[in-house]
């Protein structure tokens, strides 16, 4: 009986302060249809905080609708079969001391394609995409990651995840 009530009792604590998740909504959605050079606004809206103490880790990730393959180059030699392309690129990630860094994605476009707002600090974050165009098309997921600090390292305490899909007109 005592075995038990342990038990029970050390799980809830674990399951309540490492499983909690976070309400992660992204606005418009769940799909877009936007008109080619259009700039679009998306919106992360995170509500039910753990605790006002801690600290939000924020991603925009974006996923085209249909994956390029790769063919080998003509060139090569190597029996080496291609590596495939990842299926979800990083945009934006907004860490701790609250530094926007871009991911690599966004490296390809030869002016700024997008541009990370934090509207109502810890709740509202928008991603502005500028002129969209075909490629834009796929799904933008916003995921957010609560940690706080506990005896000099950072642990996570809650996530959520939300995603809407841009289509063309």
């Amino acid at each position: 009986m005592y075995f038990s009530i342990v038990v029970l009792v050390l799980t809830k604590a674990l399951v309540t302060e490492v499983c909690h998740a976070l309400n992660v909504t992204v606005t418009p959605g769940p799909i877009i249809m936007v008109t080619e050079k259009d700039n679009l606004t998306l919106s992360c809206l995170v509500s039910q905080r753990k605790r006002s103490s801690s600290v939000l880790i924020l991603r925009w990730f974006f996923s085209p609708l249909a994956v390029p393959t790769l063919t080998p180059p003509l060139s090569s030699t190597s029996p080496s079969p291609p590596t495939p392309e990842p299926s979800q690129f990083l945009i934006v990630k907004m860490g701790i001391k609250k530094m926007k860094l871009y991911g690599n994605y966004t490296r390809q476009f030869p002016q700024p394609k997008f541009r990370l707002y934090e509207e109502t600090e810890g709740e509202l974050y928008r991603l502005r995409i500028f002129s969209v165009t075909g490629k834009d098309q796929g799904f933008y997921t916003c995921k957010v990651q609560e940690i706080r600090k506990h005896r000099n390292t950072w642990r996570a305490s809650s996530n959520g995840t939300s995603t809407t899909q841009l289509t063309g007109n």
